[in-house]
């Protein structure tokens, strides 16, 4: 049986507590010029630092330049969205190095099977994502640990 996702960061996170273990002498990939951001030096933010609107630019593995504007905004620890079909909400916590989302409530209706298939990998991807940054050009990155899974840019307004 294989664990990933949330699953695994609810896991180590037990396993670190109840054995005393210190996760902090961890390192991010973004942290090395290496890094998934190509070296982009990234900021510290804050869950505020998140608040507002974001367009969809990239997402891993995920072809979405055929679908209108993909956006989300965050507000008050609760994350809403438009996927290529329909929309969602979920909150989040305890905090954005650690983060983990609630079960997605999502609304709407159905489009065709491609489009579907495309909302279903985006969903999952985004299911996965347990730590965001911002970049120093403000970029969100949304990683699944030193994976970067999605990358969104700041609705100008």
């Amino acid at each position: 049986m294989r664990i990933s996702g949330p699953f695994l960061a609810v896991i180590l996170a037990v396993s670190a507590g109840v054995c005393g273990w210190s996760l902090a002498g961890f390192s991010y990939a973004s942290e090395h010029a290496n890094a998934p951001s190509g070296g982009v030096p990234m900021v510290s933010p804050t869950a505020e630092s998140f608040d507002g609107a974001w367009i969809v630019q990239r997402v891993k593995g995920i072809d979405i330049a055929g679908f209108d504007e993909m956006r989300f905004d965050f507000a008050e620890g609760t994350l809403y969205g438009s996927s290529p079909c329909r929309s969602f909400t979920t909150t989040y916590g305890p905090d954005l190095q650690n983060l983990m989302f609630t079960p997605f409530d999502i609304g709407g209706g159905l489009c065709d099977e491609q489009t579907m298939i495309a909302e279903r990998e985006f969903l999952q991807q985004l299911g996965l994502v347990n730590r965001m940054e911002l970049a120093e050009d403000g970029q969100l990155v949304m990683y699944n640990f030193d994976e970067p899974l999605l990358w969104a840019v700041r609705l100008p307004g």
